[in-house]
């Protein structure tokens, strides 16, 4: 009833037929309803209207880019692993690359899991040095993630930074100013609002229940989808957020409550402190990575992740410049008759599945006699090794689908599989002292692709393409590029000869 109430008497601030409406109310609240009204203040007094947008985020502001590297505000950078998650080295790269100075910077690392000591370890390698101090909490310490949030609270007090920028290892920052925006916005404890790619799932809340839990709020939809851009009092964050030092104090053991997570202890405990919580979506400061069940049983486990977070995925995997092959401006590359040339991965991507191959070590002899095939035999064998034998059969064929038929649609017009099928997936080795070459044949394809996994001249010397019928070659590969040509009937090849090194090709027969 009482917050019917207040939206009626908001709504009366609206009456365009008086030319001055002038009056006061106090709303007051005890209990649960307090975080309701708090989301309603962020609309008062012309806080946020949908005629000027955000008024309040001018307000109360500081601004200390102009200042010298050894007058900016201490701040200690406190990251947290708590579990699994995809795109840790990433996320490390991305705190590296804050646009701060590191000699201003303490830094206060909790790791809980095993699986990402190596992640760590490299960071620190690169970049330990560069930073004003470091305390690492690794698994061998034993300490809980509770403990440890309430430890990097006093190590801020101890040093007397000036902030403390707490950051989920899921909390992928992706703005190098992220920051020092956060500073300048002048709040006590305040979030970047950061959520799923392409999903509603967000590091923060726009209600919550009598009882502490999540609830929806009107607003929160159009928050989360920018459609109201601005900076919100909200009752709950996780994930990111920047704390004022001067509430370390008053914040002590904050993470700790009976039967109740950290996150919700520290939300809870600032509520009833009467501390008010605050996030931005004034700009794209990061997104969330999808850290649910994650498999780490591979080398490279982030190159499985292409349905889970595509998002990251494409970031991580897809060459820079694949969208321009798209365009219907440009003119496609065809080094030979039908032969399509197209960006496609990147370096990243070229160098891990190559990793993914040797790690396992269970390269075919290049034998007629295949016992993976349905048949167990190869009419043109090759040394090599299938997607499924690594686990990403399904994971290459949603690649195929995602990636490839665009660029197929795109070089043979009017033909058209959704989705394309493919048996044969497999990763070539040529070797001068292993397999060297292929004879020409035919593919079993519609069409074939063919992508470079490692660089000529480098790696390996001679190889490549030959199309008999047009008398054309393809020998100066591409790292990360792939070759798009018909399988049956026009397009007879063979592999040409590597004379040195080691020579990597990911094939697939596309629509057998």
């Amino acid at each position: 009833g009482t917050v019917q109430i207040f939206k009626m008497d908001m709504l009366k601030r609206y009456n365009f037929f008086i030319d001055v409406l002038i009056f006061t109310f106090v709303v007051h609240g005890n209990g649960p309803i307090k975080p309701e009204f708090n989301r309603f203040a962020n609309y008062l007094a012309d806080g946020w209207t949908t005629q000027n947008g955000c008024q309040a985020c001018k307000e109360e502001t500081i601004s200390i880019r102009e200042l010298k590297d050894d007058e900016f505000p201490t701040v200690l950078v406190s990251l947290f692993f708590e579990q699994p998650t995809p795109f840790a080295e990433d996320f490390l790269e991305r705190i590296a690359n804050l646009k701060y100075p590191k000699s201003r910077i303490d830094l206060f690392i909790h790791n809980k899991v095993e699986f990402h000591n190596k992640d760590i370890a490299s960071f620190l390698e690169k970049y330990n040095d560069m930073y004003r101090s470091a305390t690492i909490l690794m698994p061998s310490d034993g300490i809980y993630e509770a403990a440890a949030r309430n430890w990097a609270v006093e190590v801020c007090k101890q040093k007397n930074d000036q902030y403390l920028f707490s950051v989920d290892v899921y909390a992928q920052i992706t703005d190098p100013e992220t920051l020092i925006d956060l500073i300048e916005q002048n709040r006590t404890v305040l979030a970047p609002i950061l959520s799923r790619p392409y999903k509603l799932w967000s590091n923060f809340w726009g209600a919550v229940n009598k009882d502490g839990w999540y609830a929806r709020s009107e607003d929160y939809i159009d928050i989360v989808e920018k459609k109201k851009i601005g900076l919100w009092n909200v009752p709950y964050i996780t994930g990111a957020y920047l704390i004022h030092g001067s509430l370390m104090e008053e914040l002590r053991d904050i993470y700790s409550a009976e039967n109740v997570e950290p996150d919700m202890a520290f939300c809870g405990g600032l509520r009833k402190r009467g501390i008010f919580m605050y996030a931005t979506n004034r700009k794209i400061l990061g997104h969330l990575v999808d850290y649910d069940n994650m498999d780490t049983s591979h080398l490279h486990n982030d190159l499985y992740q292409i349905v889970q977070n595509p998002y990251d995925w494409k970031l991580k995997y897809i060459h820079e410049n694949y969208s321009q092959s798209l365009e219907l401006n440009r003119t496609l590359v065809q080094p030979c008759p039908d032969v399509f040339w197209f960006p496609i991965v990147s370096t990243k991507f070229c160098d891990s599945l190559v990793e993914e191959m040797e790690n396992l070590n269970q390269w075919s002899g290049g034998r007629h006699e295949d016992p993976r095939l349905a048949g167990g035999y190869e009419n043109v064998p090759t040394v090599d090794t299938h997607m499924r034998q690594i686990g990403m059969e399904e994971h290459w064929l949603h690649f195929l689908k995602v990636y490839v038929s665009p660029l197929q649609e795109r070089a043979f017009e009017g033909y058209h599989s959704d989705p394309p099928r493919a048996i044969m997936n497999f990763v070539v080795r040529y070797r001068p002292n292993e397999q060297d070459r292929l004879r020409p044949h035919h593919d079993s394809s519609t069409f074939t692709i063919n992508i470079a996994l490692n660089t000529p001249m480098k790696d390996f010397e001679g190889g490549g393409c030959r199309f008999l019928r047009y008398n054309c070659s393809v020998t100066a590969t591409r790292k990360g590029w792939m070759l798009m040509h018909p399988g049956r009937l026009t397009h007879f090849h063979e592999g040409l000869v590597t004379t040195k090194g080691t020579r990597y090709i990911m094939i697939s027969f596309v629509d057998p």
